[in-house]
Parts: structure tokens; sequence; C-alpha cells
């Protein structure tokens, strides 16, 4: 199994979950019903960005930059580390 993402916020390196379930787990239950929704109608090739920018990430981490918020979900990568900090892409 590839390693997980970590990521950093507010000047903090957080690790992410790795895994769909795990992701699911670590939230709320009242948000859980709404990530099953998302996660069953996107697409395979969107559903690892869309389950790491929009469920993985802590609360803290919400994106105030319309314009990043936007790129992001458009695919663009950045802002993730392997577990040696070095940059990595959603998909590697």
């Amino acid at each position: 199994m590839a390693e997980g993402y970590t990521t950093v916020v507010r000047g903090e390196r957080v690790e992410l979950p790795n895994t769909l379930g795990k992701i699911r787990a670590a939230l709320p239950e009242e948000r859980r019903a709404a990530f099953d929704e998302e996660m069953y109608s996107t697409p395979l090739d969107q559903i690892q960005a869309r389950a790491l920018l929009g469920w993985a990430l802590p609360p803290e981490a919400d994106v105030e930059d319309d314009e990043e918020a936007a790129r992001a979900r458009a695919g663009e990568r950045f802002g993730f580390f392997d577990h040696e900090g070095k940059p990595r892409e959603l998909g590697d």
C-alpha cells in the first residue's frame, strides 16, 4: 500500500487518513451520509482528489480563497507531501 499524505495546516504538519474508510471514520457522524453520497457518485479519476481535498483535511484547513478552491477542484495538484516530506501529486 502507498504511504499516506501529509500537508501543512496553519504551519503544522498534518497526516491525512490513507483510505476512504479511515476518512469516513474520522468524520463526525452527521457528515458521513454526505461523504458516502459524494464518494459513490464521483468518477474514479476524481475520487482521490475529492476525498483528500473535500473530506480528509481537518476543519481548520478550510480554503478561504475561492480561486484556490476552484483550482483544486479542477484538478490542480499542490500542497501534499509523501512520508519523507517530498512534494507528491495526487495519483502518485
